[in-house]
């Protein structure tokens, strides 16, 4: 046990060197990309859409 805690700093850089897994890398680019376009496409100060357009324009159809 005196062995671990003169090497704990060995033991902590063990322990938190891991890599992210693919899918949670992907997951986290592609949420980041899906929120810039969802931003870009239904930003009332960027695209113009309002909810109040799209109500008017499907009533007329």
């Amino acid at each position: 046990m005196a062995e671990d805690l003169d090497n704990i700093d060995a033991f902590e850089a063990k322990e938190t060197s891991h890599k992210l897994p693919v899918g949670w890398l992907i997951l986290f680019w592609g949420l980041i990309i899906w929120g810039v376009y969802y931003f870009v496409t239904y930003s009332p100060a960027i695209s113009g859409w309002t909810q109040t357009k799209a109500y008017e324009e499907s009533v007329k159809k």
